[in-house]
């Protein structure tokens, strides 16, 4: 048995609106960020998890995962900031030593692109270790523009 979840538009919206906020918090002060911005995440996670099944009057299993995964965010913000931004900070590094590994395989532009983004992702992964607010600004400006393209693919679906 296979199972597909492919977002309804109010979904989308809700997310979009998430990451929005949420990024601008993290440019904003990144403490604050933390505190918050995870206690927002999870109202939004419980009302996206509620939303669709009161539109398909039927019960879903994703929607029951986000109620809970929403209802863990607001009682246990700290924690989850914790996993999270250690989660982050990992995979940035992982991330950029792919790329720097790959644009050092690529020929030209490329290369050099490749480097450069891979050194910046790299460090970021980095700061994020370090407690830098560079590397929560540069995360919170990547959430700004990914909800932001997210809200546009919404309007056009």
């Amino acid at each position: 048995m296979e199972v597909y979840y492919v977002p309804d538009k109010t979904t989308l919206v809700i997310y979009s609106i998430l990451m929005i906020v949420v990024g601008a918090l993290f440019v904003y002060d990144k403490d604050l960020a933390l505190k918050w911005g995870f206690i927002l995440a999870g109202i939004c996670l419980i009302i996206a998890g509620v939303l669709p099944m009161i539109a398909a009057k039927q019960f879903d299993v994703i929607g029951l995962v986000l109620i809970i995964l929403g209802i863990v965010l607001c009682l246990i913000p700290g924690l989850m900031a914790t996993v999270t931004i250690v989660f982050i900070g990992v995979i940035a590094i992982i991330l950029g030593a792919i790329m720097i590994y790959g644009g050092m395989q690529a020929e030209g532009n490329a290369k050099t692109f490749g480097i450069i983004v891979g050194a910046l992702v790299l460090a970021a992964g980095i700061l994020t270790f370090l407690g830098e607010d560079f590397a929560f600004i540069v995360f919170g400006v990547l959430l700004i523009i990914a909800g932001a393209l997210n809200l546009v693919s919404a309007e056009k679906a």
